[in-house]
């Protein structure tokens, strides 16, 4: 892994690397992608997810848009898909990936990772009735770190990667600013540009 990423240091750039090291390495730890669906409560975010090919589906608190993602989904899927994988941190998601799933699916939990995480709208009868295999994935292996930074330079001219980042990259003395940015949900990532390097940080909304 060591030699990956130091060959690669000098093509990408470190703001592009940077969430790599959690948000990319954990969804390859998570699953293997094929035809993906994307649900957020973000319109901003959804866009970015359609530039890298990901279906949108925008999530709001309509019961008739609930109706509309699950007919929309099952028209392309009509037994259901195959992998819901969670990354909000809210149990109160949890019920429609499960509804969404084919029988013998797989549930991978990954954002609940805090005590208010209760599973109280998942009985045993659904897992058992529908077969679900249910797997916590937390962080990453080396492997999967490798795979997310081969992934970034495979794509890197293919992909539009900037635009997960905001357009503003904020000095340390700005960090309060880039915090409230991120907070707004817009962008995947936020920039902050120390005078050595630059990074990326990120604050979750549901």
């Amino acid at each position: 892994m060591r030699d990956t990423l130091r060959e690669l240091r000098h093509v990408l750039p470190t703001e592009i690397c940077a969430p790599a090291n959690c948000a990319l390495a954990t969804v390859v730890n998570a699953l293997d992608m094929a035809s993906v669906f994307c649900l957020d409560t973000q319109p901003e975010r959804l866009k970015t997810a359609e530039r890298f090919g990901g279906v949108p589906l925008l999530v709001t608190e309509n019961e008739e848009d609930y109706l509309e993602r699950s007919r929309t989904i099952r028209e392309m899927y009509p037994r259901g898909v195959d992998v819901a994988v969670e990354m909000t941190g809210a149990k109160h998601v949890i019920h429609e990936g499960v509804q969404l799933l084919r029988n013998g699916g797989h549930y991978s939990f990954t954002g609940m990772v805090h005590p208010d995480s209760q599973l109280s709208s998942l009985t045993g009868e659904t897992i058992i009735r529908k077969c679900l295999t249910i797997r916590g994935v937390h962080n990453y292996t080396p492997w999967n770190l490798e795979e997310a930074v081969k992934f970034l330079d495979e794509f890197r001219e293919e992909l539009p990667l900037e635009s997960v980042l905001s357009p503003t990259s904020y000095k340390l003395s700005e960090i309060n600013e880039a915090f409230a940015e991120a907070q707004t949900g817009s962008y995947c990532r936020v920039v902050a540009s120390p005078a050595c390097c630059q990074l990326s940080c990120d604050v979750s909304t549901v």
